[in-house]
């Protein structure tokens, strides 16, 4: 086949050929577990329902969350946390249902398959949470509390990005019956048409499980910083030690809207340490 040098084709045009290939290059890197044919052609599962969780619900939300996400949180499970039990923790999770933002997935016959938590936070938020941390009674309802407020506010994105609130995918799980069927993928995408449908710039994903991070992929979130999991830590002790078998990465993956205040030049040359304590 008959190739013309890009020498050939001028200056204008050549730019232009190596601008794109440059594009793909780094939308390859960015999405780089999947192939780039894998994003387009997803399909979208046709027999589940998303409904939003309402104050009736919310009871049955917090069996799923307890039962389907807290049992397999990194932390709970590096530190053998039981928190099931304990009140205070629920009235947390209240309060982010309460909000209105989290979602349902039903099968066919009604069935919850999976649960979404959404929360649109402030700056404030986190100082709140450690606050009413402090006065809890259970010490693993406690840590659990401060590790999540720890954890919310690295890194800062309100600061980062200029923004009053910024829309968390906070807690997503799908029962084990109906995993591996793209349902975290789709209540993942609904729960982003429903940030930017309430104007919301920022949309955060803190991905601190072994897979979740593919999820955020498939959203095509762009991960802002990683570092370790033991860098999430109280102002004693970290919660979760350096040799622990769960010690994993923490990846915060983000969609942001652009902003005239926001200079991307100065996210990308902010150095580690700066970014998580």
């Amino acid at each position: 086949m008959f190739r013309l040098p890009l020498s050939k084709l001028g200056p204008a045009i050549s730019s232009q050929l190596m601008a794109i290939g440059n594009k793909h290059i780094e939308s390859k890197q960015c999405h780089s577990v999947f192939g780039i044919m894998d994003l387009i052609h997803q399909e979208k599962p046709d027999h589940f329902t998303l409904s939003q969780v309402t104050s009736e619900h919310h009871d049955i939300a917090l069996q799923v969350i307890k039962r389907h996400f807290l049992s397999e949180h990194v932390l709970v499970r590096a530190r053998n946390m039981d928190i099931s039990n304990d009140y205070a923790l629920d009235e947390y999770l209240v309060s982010l249902l309460k909000q209105g933002n989290s979602i349902f997935a039903r099968a066919e016959d009604g069935t919850i398959a999976g649960l979404c938590v959404n929360f649109a936070s402030s700056p404030i938020d986190p100082r709140n949470l450690r606050n009413y941390a402090f006065y809890r009674q259970d010490p693993n309802t406690k840590d659990f509390l401060y590790f999540t407020a720890k954890l919310q506010e690295t890194p800062n994105l309100w600061d980062i990005f200029k923004q009053q609130k910024v829309y968390e995918i906070k807690m997503l799980t799908v029962l084990p019956e109906f995993r591996r069927q793209g349902l975290a993928v789709f209540m993942a995408e609904k729960s982003k048409d429903l940030a930017h449908d309430q104007g919301y710039n920022v949309i955060r994903m803190d991905c601190i499980n072994p897979y979740d991070y593919k999820i955020a992929e498939r959203c095509m979130l762009q991960c802002l910083v990683k570092f370790p999991l033991h860098k999430v830590r109280g102002a004693n002790a970290p919660f979760i030690k350096r040799s622990s078998d769960f010690n994993r990465c923490v990846r915060v993956y983000v969609d942001a809207r652009p902003q005239p205040d926001t200079d991307r030049t100065t996210i990308k040359k902010q150095d580690l340490e700066s970014l998580i304590e």
